[in-house]
């Protein structure tokens, strides 16, 4: 009866970890090691063709470890039931964390011998700090791709937000898009919802989306608008065209649009 109580108790404390609360006590106890999300296809290519020569990693990166965690054939608890996989988790990653043991290990043994030995983390995290965590890893897959901050032209005036770009000193950036653009909803999830391009949005932008389908464009925009889906308008703050983009980009090329647009 008390070890049922006691699992429990420490089942109620797992569901009361925070998401947010274990991105930032990974970053700060995890991420000088751990690196942060890098794609499969490039993690593939660094272990599998280069030998970790590429990347050179010492240890997964953050992606790696969710995946090795809820998602790999190594996989802790039972993925049938979510709640008690992350229960499984947060106990699996508390032992190992305290106690390392490479026999212990979920990661593919062909990509772990390329890492560091693992040192114990005892005296240096707590348990409801490792719950935390866990949840992080636990979602992290499901929320990495961020919904980039858009302003939806039908929820404000056009003379709102002229004004919200001077007020915030800010260029306009207006995406004209479609729901049955394939293009459009690659670039938004391959490069737009990336959390360093979404930085450098808000930092010097107020996004805006036009759905053409819906609405017309702006400013006078058809004039300059050629029917191509995405295409990526920048307004000053004045309300005048800067620059047009017409088309889908990769992110080295979009974040080379953002920064040529911002005066030096």
């Amino acid at each position: 009866m008390f070890r049922l109580i006691s699992i429990v108790i420490l089942f109620v404390s797992f569901l009361m970890a925070d998401y947010e609360t274990g991105e930032k006590i990974f970053e700060k106890k995890c991420g000088s090691c751990h690196g942060k999300y890098i794609d499969a296809k490039i993690l593939k290519i660094n272990f599998f063709k280069k030998n970790n020569e590429l990347l050179k990693l010492k240890a997964p990166t953050v992606n790696m470890l969710a995946y090795a965690l809820k998602d790999s054939p190594l996989h802790v608890g039972e993925k049938s039931d979510p709640e008690m996989q992350r229960y499984e988790i947060s106990e699996f990653m508390k032992d190992y964390l305290f106690n390392p043991n490479k026999e212990d290990s979920i990661c593919d043994s062909d990509v772990s011998k390329y890492y560091d030995k693992k040192e114990s983390m005892k005296g240096e995290v707590s348990e409801e700090e490792i719950e935390n965590i866990a949840d992080f890893l636990f979602e992290h897959k499901e929320k990495r791709v961020k919904k980039v901050k858009k302003v939806f032209l039908k929820n404000m005036s056009i003379d709102n937000l002229i004004k919200k770009a001077k007020n915030e000193h800010k260029l306009l950036l207006i995406e004209a898009s479609s729901k049955s653009c394939y293009y459009c909803e690659k670039m938004k999830k391959d490069v737009l919802s990336l959390p360093d391009i979404q930085k450098d949005i808000d930092k010097n932008y107020i996004f805006v989306n036009i759905d053409v389908d819906q609405q017309k464009l702006p400013l006078n925009l058809e004039k300059k608008y050629k029917k191509i889906t995405p295409t990526f308008f920048v307004i000053t703050p004045e309300g005048k065209l800067l620059n047009d983009y017409p088309g889908a980009w990769n992110k080295s090329d979009f974040m080379l649009i953002l920064d040529e647009n911002i005066k030096k």
